[in-house]
């Protein structure tokens, strides 16, 4: 980037009023973060996934503020839920309710008066977790306390409904022994850039279940990093989501730090006209008699690609470990595209460690005893894609919001009918 553009940032940065404790630790994250800019395609982990577009739009936003605003776009809230609503940043008061016995939710910045130096990762993924911790606008602390068991999921969502980059920040505590739903929800119409970070700390005994559904404009560019830290007989069921964005990338980093903990990860995206999503995976092995498995699904169309890479590491003290991971994709017409890589990288001699992935197309033979069934091949052909996609979606937190997303998942799938017709 140009000094001009460095300068931008700084400046940027400077406007952020930031704690004691915060102000060495955010400078030495943008430092780092100008040194190097956005992620490259030299490097390996980002050698499918162009940034440039998000990088020009970044500088572009920084050189002049934006000025287009859309409509708010209808998000998907349930009453059954406690909720938590953020519009362009702002907390919508009106829209979020989150008491319950247990449960503390403090608001960035305000939040930042305790010191959590410990807990705020700079240095997952990329030099944009730094960005983010440098930037950061929005967002908030979530404290589940100890032995608390809550009733109803939590769910966040950040609407962007004018262009800007967005820095949006949360962290999550799970006490001892305690047990929460947290449901993470990026939507908007707006053209703008999202760089997203959570982090997750499940302390012993916690049960976490956290989703993300990404569902931003489809010329929105979204990159995000959850980092999980999951102490001795804890346990996170991760869920993430891709349906919107021009270019989404998802890095979720779970480490397995204390016996007994276990970690599932299940991931579904949806790519269709030239959109590119990128969901990078890391579980991260690091106490013996820990377990974990992976599944994600992608379903490509038009000239829509997706990459994934999930890798297994098992630390060399890592005995007894348990781990899989797979993923499984569904090509829907000759343009489209899917990079997959599982590995494995295994330090360790006692261990049940399998990895795997598929690509194909949808069995022609199932969709031929649909239709002689008398159902039509547009609602056929869905009924297989949402077949495909059954066993992610099972996972998901709630009726409502599993029905919000196969209704979504249906509605694109109806859009790209002709095309996906011509490809078969």
């Amino acid at each position: 980037m140009s000094n001009d553009t460095n300068e931008l940032f700084r400046a940027e940065a400077a406007s952020r009023a930031l704690p004691e404790w915060l102000q060495a630790r955010s400078s030495e994250a943008l430092d780092e973060f100008l040194r190097h800019g956005f992620p490259q395609k030299t490097l390996e982990n980002w050698r499918y996934t162009d940034l440039r577009p998000m990088a020009a739009r970044a500088e572009a936003f920084l050189s002049e503020a934006p000025q287009n605003v859309t409509e708010a776009s209808e998000i998907y809230t349930d009453p059954d839920n406690l909720t938590l609503v953020f519009r362009d940043g702002q907390p919508d008061t009106a829209a979020s309710h989150t008491d319950a016995p247990g449960l503390s939710v403090r608001l960035l910045p305000e939040a930042l008066d305790e010191d959590l130096s410990d807990y705020l990762n700079t240095t997952a993924a990329s030099n944009l977790s730094g960005l983010n911790l440098a930037l950061m606008d929005c967002g908030a602390v979530i404290d589940i306390a100890a032995d608390t068991v809550m009733e109803r999921p939590l769910h966040i969502v950040f609407d962007n409904v004018s262009e800007g980059t967005r820095y949006p920040r949360l962290l999550i505590r799970a006490g001892k022994n305690s047990a929460a739903t947290v449901v993470e929800h990026h939507t908007g119409n707006a053209a703008g850039n999202t760089i997203a970070v959570t982090d997750i700390h499940c302390d012993a005994g916690a049960n976490l279940r956290y989703q993300k559904v990404q569902e931003e404009a489809p010329d929105a560019y979204h990159v995000a990093c959850q980092i999980l830290q999951l102490k001795r007989d804890s346990r996170c069921d991760v869920l993430n989501v891709d349906l919107g964005a021009a270019i989404a990338r998802n890095d979720l980093r779970i480490h397995l730090q204390g016996q007994g903990a276990h970690a599932s990860a299940t991931g579904f995206f949806l790519v269709d006209g030239k959109r590119h999503t990128d969901n990078h995976l890391h579980l991260a092995h690091e106490a013996p008699h820990a377990s974990s498995n992976a599944h994600y699904a992608g379903v490509m169309a038009d000239k829509g690609r997706g990459v994934f890479n999930g890798m297994i590491h098992v630390y060399k003290d890592a005995q007894k470990t348990d781990a899989a991971l797979y993923n499984k994709n569904l090509l829907l017409t000759p343009g489209a595209e899917i990079n997959t890589k599982p590995e494995l990288e295994i330090y360790a001699d006692d261990v049940k460690c399998a990895h795997g992935s598929t690509t194909g197309q949808l069995d022609t033979t199932a969709l031929f005893y649909l239709r002689a069934r008398g159902i039509p091949e547009a609602q056929a052909r869905n009924m297989l894609i949402q077949s495909f996609a059954a066993e992610v979606f099972q996972h998901i937190a709630t009726d409502g919001l599993r029905q919000h997303i196969q209704q979504a998942v249906e509605t694109r799938l109806n859009e790209l009918g002709a095309a996906i017709e011509d490809g078969i």
